[in-house]
């Protein structure tokens, strides 16, 4: 059995429930998936076929989809991709190593040197 004090009544639970709801509103901030598009600079399609399908981090309370600032860095982190090499940068690998096999150097690492005719 609890005592009277430890169960709180009225207007104390009201207190305690608000208290707890403006904590949760400091803690995180939960966008509904128009703003968490602007918030990640995605459309708001994609971002919900995400969430249903592709396994983007959300919540749902109830039917409603929500994002945390959390769950919009984590999917501009998955959906992150890796820089590729430029065709300038291609190019200029290639003409380094033709300049090492013309000079007598081998081409690839590894490589036999080919002999010089004289």
């Amino acid at each position: 059995m609890s005592s009277p004090e430890a169960t709180p009544t009225g207007t104390d639970r009201d207190v305690i429930v608000e208290a707890a709801i403006k904590a949760l509103q400091r803690d995180e901030v939960m966008l509904d998936p128009k703003d968490a598009a602007k918030v990640i600079g995605c459309g708001e399609r994609w971002l919900r076929d995400g969430a249903n399908h592709s396994g983007f981090p959300h919540h749902r309370l109830g039917k409603f989809l929500k994002f945390s600032l959390q769950d919009c860095r984590e999917i501009r982190a998955m959906n992150r991709e890796k820089a590729k090499p430029s065709e300038l940068a291609k190019a200029r690998r290639r003409r380094a190593a033709n300049r090492k096999s013309a000079d007598g150097g081998p081409a690839k690492p590894g490589a036999a040197p080919v002999p010089v005719a004289a």
